[in-house]
């Protein structure tokens, strides 16, 4: 492990090159939604097969892809397009632009987030206001995403640099876990999920597989996901954990969703309504549910766990166009999500089929991430210009 302190407090600059231009684009800060996406595909295409993999489950392999009881597109009831200010506190950054991405907050209500543009880890307190900053171990600009532990430890997604991380704040020590290359490039280490045994699940985008490491033993294990419905190779970005440890995941092409069984390692897999669906967040919703949005649709689609049967709703245009659809968390019996085009935090609630869209008073904020403190606020990272953290309290 190896001791790093932070670099400065509030008012210091950034070093580096900024992000790779297909995450920028990905992220809405520029372009058209459709060339976003194709840049992120463009970018994630190195590899036409995933073999080799050290460390690899010797279980049942992934099934084909299965049968699945889909309904038609926008086949769900929406209703109530109620619009209001969201009445956020604004957090401004030691660097204006440092390319924010998910957060995560602890148990002590900081929130912890990447910075790409900058190359660190970094901490809000929101009692001090003070943001501190860490340089990862060989970092390449590309934390992903965080989740934070029972005990408190932040765990990150290193894309470029191929590992999962480590980071003690008591301590401040880094450690890694390197990830397998694919034809020697990285895994693609993304989205992020803690299940009940304390395990770590992760999804690899470039190498088409979902990850599970035992943070007790340092132990990886890498089980290889089905072609998507179309034939094309997986590329699973979405992730989510289900009360009874079925891990979900959404490919962001291909219009397919699936969950691994971590007893037996068989893989199920589903087409959604729309064969192009971006399948980009996803959450376990209050009716039992599991929920995804869709980037570049204006829609969430939701999946009964039960019966794979998928149905999908279109989210109102209220408050604009609401594309592009980002982060999806649930919050006592509602869904939150992030929308670029409606520059709002959009609030759904399942059980009544009502959507309502709490705005950001800054233009163009470009909302991304959202995370919900243990206190119900709800706490997003905006990658507009300049870049800010926000909190709202519903």
């Amino acid at each position: 492990m190896k001791l790093m302190r932070p670099e400065n407090q509030v008012g210091s600059p950034s070093d580096g090159p900024r992000e790779s231009g297909w995450r920028r684009r990905l992220r809405g800060r520029q372009g058209d939604a459709w060339v976003m996406l194709g840049m992120l595909v463009i970018g994630l295409i190195t590899v036409v097969a995933f073999t080799g993999v050290t460390n690899a489950l010797n279980a049942p392999a992934a099934t084909h892809p299965a049968a699945s009881a889909t309904s038609s597109p926008n086949s769900g009831q929406a209703s109530g397009r109620g619009v209001a200010p969201a009445n956020e506190r604004v957090y401004t950054l030691p660097n204006s632009n440092p390319g924010l991405m998910n957060p995560a907050v602890d148990q002590r209500g900081r929130v912890w987030f990447g910075e790409m543009g900058a190359n660190k880890l970094a901490m809000l307190d929101p009692q001090t206001g003070k943001v501190s900053e860490w340089t990862p171990p060989n970092g390449q600009y590309n934390i992903m995403s965080e989740v934070v532990d029972q005990r408190g430890i932040v765990w990150f997604t290193e894309e470029a640099a191929n590992y999962i991380g480590r980071f003690d704040p008591g301590a401040q020590t880094f450690q890694t876990y390197p990830l397998n290359t694919v034809n020697g490039k990285s895994a693609g280490p993304e989205a992020l999920a803690i299940d009940g045994q304390g395990n770590l699940w992760f999804t690899e985008v470039t190498a088409g597989a979902l990850g599970r490491l035992d943070p007790a033993t340092g132990k990886l294990t890498i089980f290889p996901l089905p072609a998507t419905p179309p034939g094309g190779q997986a590329y699973p970005y979405a992730l989510t954990i289900t009360p009874d440890g079925h891990v979900w995941y959404g490919n962001l092409t291909g219009g397919a969703v699936g969950w691994l069984d971590p007893a037996t390692g068989k893989v199920t897999q589903y087409s959604t309504p729309d064969p192009k669906a971006e399948v980009y967040a996803m959450a376990v919703g209050p009716d039992g549910a599991v929920w995804y949005t869709q980037l570049l649709a204006s829609a969430i689609g939701r999946i009964d766990p039960a019966t794979g049967k998928i149905t999908t709703v279109t989210v109102p245009s209220a408050a604009g166009a609401p594309a592009t659809l980002y982060s999806l968390i649930t919050r006592d019996n509602a869904l939150w999500l992030t929308s670029t085009g409606a520059n709002a935090l959009v609030r759904y609630v399942p059980s009544t089929g009502q959507f309502s869209f709490l705005t950001l008073k800054q233009p163009q904020s470009v909302p991304f991430g959202l995370a919900l403190a243990p206190d119900g606020a709800l706490w997003f990272t905006a990658d507009g210009v300049p870049n800010y953290v926000g909190v709202v309290r519903p």
